[in-house]
């Protein structure tokens, strides 16, 4: 059966990992998606709770294990800029250190963002950085196959601001097409992360980006907003077709878990349960759907 799984994103670090694996298992999931970095510095590897060491990982991977709840993926360090000062060796240093720890805790997948140029927006110096990901992520690839975990490439959008105004634009990794061409130049290795709020802000067609990835798309992060922002809602709180994402989800086949990359940043931690079981049954309803349950 389809696993269904969420992201600890918003709660994790208020929390804790033992008291997050704690309550994402008695909300009834099967897995969960573990971020490895904080909120306020998202370029450093981080297990959650300040720690970072291999002892650490075993622990929570051992935690876990006892509550017969799975981490499925795992979420990468991101936020980096080919102008912001990070050199490849550091960036390579953190994306191997999140690699081996999500082999310790029990995954094979980890989702990573690309490197961008800050004023990489729409078509604007788009190839060259295309082509300075590729090297990039090729370096890692011998670190990915020594711990068997596969790097999902996920799309992208970036902001874009000018006289006070900001707003979400496309970037680097945006569009179908180049998800595709990445993947397929980087090889086994790697594969896609699609989310479903980034496509949404964007403004692709969903359903043929589905379509055109194909059985590229390995996980997903799935959430929704009106368009404008990232705010990470739950489905149906905003104007995603979910319908038609998951039609053509089923249409080429996808086997992977439904996994929720919902932002619980405001919710308190008493009523954590009730927000995570509503995302819970959300869940369940769409993997009747795709699997006709």
């Amino acid at each position: 059966m389809r696993k269904i799984s969420v992201a600890g994103y918003g709660f994790q670090e208020r929390l804790g990992p033992e008291r997050s694996i704690f309550l994402v298992r008695q909300a009834g999931f099967d897995e969960m998606d573990y971020p490895l970095y904080r909120e306020e510095k998202r370029g450093n590897f981080d297990l959650g709770d300040g720690s970072s060491s291999e002892s650490r990982a075993r622990e929570i991977r051992q935690r876990a294990d006892a509550l017969g709840l799975v981490i499925g993926q795992t979420h990468a360090p991101f936020g980096y800029r080919e102008d912001d000062g990070s050199t490849f060796e550091e960036i390579l240093d953190t994306y191997r250190r999140a690699a081996d720890a999500t082999a310790i805790l029990g995954a094979d997948k980890m989702v990573v963002h690309p490197v961008k140029f800050e004023n990489c927006k729409f078509d604007y110096r788009r190839e060259e950085c295309f082509d300075l990901n590729i090297k990039l992520f090729d370096r890692l690839t011998p670190h990915l196959k020594g711990c068997g975990v596969t790097a999902l490439l996920e799309n992208m959008f970036i902001k874009e601001s000018k006289e006070g105004f900001s707003r979400l634009v496309p970037t680097i990794y945006s569009t179908g097409e180049e998800l595709a061409r990445a993947k397929d130049i980087l090889g086994s290795c790697y594969g896609v992360c699609l989310d479903s709020g980034h496509q949404m802000i964007t403004k692709e067609d969903i359903p043929a980006m589905v379509r055109l990835l194909g059985k590229r798309i390995l996980a997903l992060h799935l959430h929704d907003n009106t368009g404008d922002r990232d705010d990470h809602l739950p489905p149906y709180f905003g104007k995603l077709p979910f319908g038609s994402l998951l039609a053509a989800l089923k249409e080429v086949g996808y086997q992977g878990n439904l996994n929720f990359e919902v932002r619980f940043s405001s919710v308190p931690q008493e009523e954590l349960p009730i927000a995570l079981g509503y995302v819970r049954e959300i869940g369940v309803s769409f993997r009747r759907i795709l699997d006709g349950e």
